[in-house]
Order: structure tokens, then C-alpha cells, then sequence
């Protein structure tokens, strides 16, 4: 074969393998950019979820605190009307407390339902029921009962861990 032809054939290999070359480049780069731009979305979610994660748990801090603040009240309240009449739970409460209460019942059961956390949930809950139960007694020791296990337990260990799914979420 001629020089001529050889030349001809090195130009041809050599423009298909610079141009293979350039093709395999160019798939490379848009997988990895592609898989950046999936990790980055995903980064984006998981920020996105524990941001609203962590304001649920804080939403649920307050909730808690003035729902049984609310119930005290209202179980000193019960107390007092108990001490003039001599009769538990048969006299009408103080309508804004007992109206604010059923706000804070109904807000605590909506935060509780976003909570990743199984047992956390059911823990709330459970705390949440507890607290209901004060005005569902049927004697002032039964309620003074709950009242004092709530303070005393219940609610230090729901705020205890509380405050540690709120850290793991920052």
C-alpha cells in the first residue's frame, strides 16, 4: 500500500478513537452529574424533614408545658369547687381555661400524628390520655393521684426525651 493510504487509514482510526473518546467522556460526566444532582435532592429532603422535625418537637415542648399548666389549673379549680360544694366533678369550670384546654388537647394530638419515632408517639400519647384522665375520676384521691404521677414522673421523662429528639435532628 502507498504512504498516501496509510495516512488516510491513521487519520480515520485516530478521528474514531479521539471521538470514542470524547463520547465515553461525555456519558461519564453525565452519570456522575446526574448521581450528584440525586444525592444533592436527597440531601435537600433529609434537611427539609428534619427542619420540620425539629419544629413538631418544639411545637410539642410548648404544647405540652401549657397543656398542663392548663390542667393544673383546672384540677385546682375542681379542688376548690370540691371543697365548697362537697361534690367531685359537678360543678361547671371556668369556660376559657376548660375551652384552651380542649385547644391544647386537640394541638397535642396533632403534633403527636407527625412524629417519625414509634415509641415516642405512643409514649405522648399515653401522656396525653394521662392527662385527659385527671377530669375523668370519680374522687378527688384518684385525681390527685394522676396529677402528682404526672408531675412527679411522666413529664420530666416525655421532656427528657423530647430534648433528645430534638438534638438528633440538628
Amino acid at each position: 500500500m502507498e504512504p498516501l493510504t496509510w495516512g488516510f487509514i491513521g487519520t480515520l482510526v485516530g478521528t474514531i478513537v479521539g471521538a470514542s473518546a470524547s463520547i465515553v467522556t461525555t456519558i461519564i460526566n453525565a452519570r456522575n452529574s446526574s448521581k450528584i444532582q440525586i444525592d444533592l435532592e436527597k440531601y435537600k429532603r433529609q434537611g427539609i424533614f428534619r427542619e420540620f422535625q425539629r419544629d413538631n418537637y418544639l411545637k410539642l415542648q410548648e404544647t405540652f408545658h401549657k397543656t398542663l399548666r392548663l390542667v393544673a389549673l383546672l384540677h385546682l379549680e375542681e379542688i376548690k369547687n370540691y371543697n365548697e360544694s362537697g361534690k367531685w366533678q359537678k360543678t361547671k369550670l371556668n369556660s376559657e381555661n376548660d375551652r384552651n384546654l380542649m385547644i391544647a388537647f386537640r394541638d397535642l394530638s396533632l403534633y403527636e400524628e407527625r412524629i417519625q419515632n414509634d415509641q415516642l408517639r405512643e409514649e405522648l400519647k399515653s401522656l396525653r390520655k394521662k392527662m385527659s384522665n385527671v377530669f375523668l375520676t370519680s374522687s378527688k384521691s384518684e385525681s390527685d393521684e394522676i396529677m402528682f404521677d404526672l408531675m412527679k414522673n411522666d413529664f420530666d421523662r416525655i421532656m427528657t426525651n423530647l430534648g433528645t429528639e430534638l438534638r438528633n435532628n440538628y
